[in-house]
């Protein structure tokens, strides 16, 4: 055997167990992305029990989500430091742990102000979860060299789903909410403790390509801004979407979760069915439709009450949200010069500020204005998304890596 020959067996052996250490990485990940999103979900879809526990209105409710946004701010750059350090792949494992932890802790909160503080820990976490695992995503996806981010979003989504519908049907048949958010938080600690497989170690810098570094930070800002943007809509719908379907199309306590789970659904599906998307029609396309749905959704919510319609217009915004992240992100993560992470940290937590800071601001609108007038923030939302972000997403691709155009 000739000496290229061995080489090319080398480099073909290299690759493999590339190949299967990429694998195994995604699955892992994919797991954690659920066991994020059954965490979240049990939050969103116990809102209203435990805002009729507290007798809160919209506007005491905001400060509730106010004191998660608060835990978050701290978390979220902290996070983007130790991730340089520790890598994303240690400060997921950690945090896939302590998040579902604060369930608990609101399920037992004997008053408002122990809520306030429970929702501050849950915020903590959350930010730290966040960033870890989408940080984590992008060095997987560059790793394996073909777009996956829609899976990993698709699965987050998924567990915010299937926590909406569990928790519907079983406080259907009597069960008690906090009881139940006490499961979850056990059930989901069990979860990420024996979470199978190994993520992978991101202090390698994929990208290292030198470019425009202004015109870099330049995009990174305004990817960031459009983030907060979209992920400022996830985050109303995520923790008003059962509220407005109990308050405005009059939904039981009990069937109220389905506003949620209606919107959650058409998101988790459309994200399953974004890589394929994505490939057919382009970014840019698909970025553009997305911003429509979503602003159109919302319109057909707010022009009627009767419960059918509000969850026709949750199904067109939960279409319409599934890949606006998906596409941000990876754009994002293939910024020319610097490290994929940083980029995608740096975006990320511009973007789940706004996923923190939309619930307390449309509370605190509510109070005055009324849930459906509220909601018109969010038409605004998926119209700058269809017009500024596909203006910004096509100017970036000249600092784009070969490996993705838009």
């Amino acid at each position: 055997m000739s000496a290229e020959e061995i080489l090319e067996e080398g480099l073909s052996l290299a690759n493999q167990g590339i190949a299967r250490r990429s694998n195994r990485a995604r699955w892992a990940l994919s797991l954690l992305f659920l066991v994020y999103g059954l965490t979240f979900g049990t939050w969103a879809a116990l809102i209203p029990s435990f805002q009729e526990k507290f007798h809160l209105s919209a506007g005491t409710l905001s400060w509730v989500l106010l004191g998660m946004i608060s835990g978050a701010l701290v978390s979220m750059p902290l996070t983007g430091r130790l991730i340089g350090h520790y890598g994303s792949d240690r400060m997921a494992r950690i945090a896939a742990l302590g998040f579902p932890v604060t369930l608990i802790g609101i399920a037992l909160a004997p008053g408002f102000g122990w809520l306030i503080v429970a929702a501050i820990g849950f915020g903590l976490w959350k930010g730290m979860l966040g960033v870890s695992v989408n940080s984590q995503a992008i060095t997987v996806e560059n790793a394996m060299e073909r777009p996956v981010m829609g899976g990993f979003q698709g699965c987050w989504s998924l567990g915010g789903v299937s926590a909406s519908a569990l928790l519907s049907a079983l406080m259907h048949h009597g069960c008690v909410p906090e009881m139940l958010m006490v499961g979850m938080g056990i059930g989901l600690v069990a979860a990420g403790f024996f979470l199978p497989g190994k993520l992978l170690c991101d202090r390698v810098k994929l990208r290292s390509d030198r470019g425009n570094m202004t015109s870099k930070q330049n995009y990174i800002w305004c990817l960031g801004g459009l983030s907060f943007v979209a992920l400022f809509s996830e985050g109303v719908m995520f923790d008003w979407s059962a509220v407005y379907a109990r308050v405005v199309g009059g939904m039981s306590l009990a069937t109220a979760p389905l506003g949620f789970a209606t919107f959650a659904f058409c998101m988790a599906g459309g994200r399953f069915l974004g890589d394929f998307t994505v490939t057919k029609l382009g970014p840019l396309r698909v970025l553009q439709l997305s911003g429509l749905l979503l602003a159109g959704g919302v319109a057909v919510a707010m022009i009627g009450a009767p419960w059918p319609l509000i969850l026709t217009g949750f199904a067109l915004v939960g279409t319409g949200t599934s890949n606006i992240v998906p596409i941000l992100f990876g754009v994002a993560g293939r910024l020319k010069a610097g490290h994929a992470g940083a980029h995608i940290a740096a975006v990320t937590t511009m973007g789940y500020l706004g996923f923190l800071a939309g619930p307390p601001l449309i509370g605190f609108i509510a109070a005055w204005l009324g849930l459906p007038r509220a909601f018109a923030l969010v038409v605004i939302s998926g119209i700058l998304i269809a017009t500024v972000g596909v203006a910004v997403i096509r100017q970036a691709g000249r600092q784009l890596t070969e490996s993705w155009k838009p």
